[in-house]
C-alpha cells in the first residue's frame, strides 16, 4: 500500500532513529565485548530496548500502510480496524521499551555511585518508571470490554474501566521528569568521587544530554489529548508517536556515549584498562573508601609478582626450612629482555605477618615474622 498523509514522515523518522540506535549500540557492544571483554546489565537492557524499537517501527510502518497519519474520513472501516490494532500493539511495545531505556541509565549509574541514599534514590525511580510502563502496556488492551471494541468500531463496547489518556499522561510526564533527574543527578552524585576528571566529565555531560529527551517527553505529553479522539485516532496520534521515538533514541544515545570512550582511546592508540566504562572492574569510587576491586587494573602493561623472604615451614617430618630469593620478572614483559636498556618503574611493598602452627609454643612477640614483598615491574 502507498503511504499517505503523514505516513512517509512517520516511517522515515522512525526507521532513521532506529538505525541510528543500531549503529550506536553496535559500537557499544563491540567496545564492551572486544575491548573491555565484559558486559553489564545496562548493555542487556539496551539490547532488549533496541529489539522493541525495531518491532515498534515495523508495527507503525504496517499501520501507516493501512492509513496511520491519514484522517479517518478517507479510510475504510477495514483500514481503520487493522491500522488501530497494529498501532495499539506498538504502543504496548514502546511503553516497555521506554521503561527499559530509563532502567539502563539507572543500571549504569548504580555501578558508579557509592552512597546508600544515592542507590536508594535510583532504585525508587527505577521501580516507579517500570511499574508505570507495565501498567500502560497492560491498560492499552485492558481499558475496555470486550477488547475487540477498542480497535473495531463494529463491535459494541460494554464500557471502559480504565482511562488510557490519564494513565498515559501520568507515565509520560513521569518519564519526562526522570529524563531531567538523570541529566542533573550525575553532577551531584559523581562530582566529589575520586575518578579521573575526563571520565567524570564524559559521564556527566553525556547524561546531561538527556535534557533533550525530557523536552521530547514534554512535547509528547502535551499531545496526549489525541488519545481521546477515537474518531480520528490514527491521524491524531502520529505526532505523539514521533516524539516518543525521539525521546527513546536520545536516551539510548546518551547512556551509550560513556561506554564508547575506550573505543575512542583505542582509535587514538592510548587505550587504558583502567576506565570508568569497565563496569565489572570498577573500583569503589568515593572519598575515604576502603573497598577495592578484586581484579586490579593498571594503566600500562604490567606484571605483578609476589615473593616470600624468610623462613618457610615445611612438614614436621622434614624439620627444615628454605629461603625464597627475589625474582626478576622483567623478561615476562612483552618486547623486553632481561638485559634491556629500557626504563622500568619498580613498586615494592613489604608486608610482615605472623604465622602460627599448632604446637610450636610461640605466642605474641615470640612468633616469627615472615615478610612478603610484592614487586611490580612496568
Amino acid at each position: 500500500m502507498v503511504l499517505r498523509g503523514k505516513g512517509p514522515t512517520l516511517v522515515g523518522v522512525l526507521w532513521f532513529e532506529t538505525i541510528l540506535c543500531m549503529l550506536v549500540l553496535a559500537l557499544r557492544i563491540y567496545t564492551r565485548t572486544v575491548i573491555r571483554r565484559s558486559l553489564g546489565w545496562d548493555d542487556l537492557l539496551l539490547i532488549i530496548t533496541l529489539i522493541l524499537m525495531v518491532v515498534f517501527s515495523a508495527l507503525c510502518t504496517a499501520a501507516a500502510q493501512y492509513g496511520m497519519g491519514v484522517h479517518a474520513g478517507v479510510l475504510s472501516v477495514e483500514e481503520t480496524t487493522h491500522g488501530m490494532l497494529l498501532l495499539l500493539i506498538g504502543q504496548s511495545v514502546i511503553s516497555i521499551a521506554m521503561g527499559l531505556s530509563k532502567t539502563a541509565v539507572v543500571a549504569f549509574l548504580m555501578r558508579i555511585v557509592v552512597k546508600k541514599w544515592h542507590k536508594a534514590f535510583l532504585w525508587f525511580w527505577n521501580i516507579s518508571i517500570m511499574s508505570l510502563s507495565i501498567l500502560l502496556a497492560v491498560a492499552v488492551f485492558a481499558q475496555c470490554t470486550p477488547v475487540q471494541s477498542i480497535w473495531d468500531s463494529q463491535v459494541p463496547s460494554n464500557g471502559c474501566s480504565l482511562n488510557l489518556a490519564v494513565i498515559a499522561t501520568v507515565m509520560c510526564a513521569w518519564s519526562a521528569v526522570l529524563d531531567f533527574v538523570l541529566a542533573i543527578f550525575p553532577w551531584l552524585a559523581l562530582w566529589n568521587l575520586n575518578m579521573k576528571k575526563k571520565e567524570k566529565y564524559t559521564i556527566c555531560i553525556s547524561l546531561s544530554l538527556g535534557i533533550f529527551a525530557g523536552i521530547c517527553g514534554i512535547i509528547r505529553t502535551t499531545g496526549l489529548n489525541a488519545l481521546t479522539q477515537s474518531t480520528d485516532y490514527l491521524y491524531a496520534t502520529t505526532d505523539s508517536v514521533i516524539w516518543t521515538m525521539s525521546e527513546l533514541t536520545t536516551s539510548v544515545i546518551c547512556v551509550s556515549i560513556p561506554a564508547l570512550r575506550p573505543l575512542y582511546r583505542s582509535i587514538r592508540g592510548s587505550n587504558s584498562s583502567n576506565d570508568a566504562s569497565d563496569y565489572n572492574n570498577l573500583p569503589a569510587y568515593g572519598k575515604g573508601s576502603t573497598r577495592c576491586s578484586t581484579k586490579p587494573t593498571y594503566a600500562m602493561d604490567a606484571i605483578t609478582t609476589t615473593t616470600v623472604r624468610g623462613k618457610e615451614f615445611d612438614d614436621e617430618s622434614s624439620g627444615s626450612g628454605r629461603n625464597e630469593e627475589d625474582t626478576d620478572t622483567r623478561h615476562i614483559l612483552q618486547e623486553s629482555r632481561p638485559d634491556s636498556t629500557a626504563i622500568y618503574r619498580v613498586n615494592e611493598v613489604t608486608v610482615s605477618y605472623e604465622y602460627r602452627r599448632p604446637g610450636d609454643g610461640l605466642t605474641g612477640d615470640n612468633m616469627p615474622s615472615v615478610p612478603v614483598k610484592a614487586r611490580q615491574h612496568i
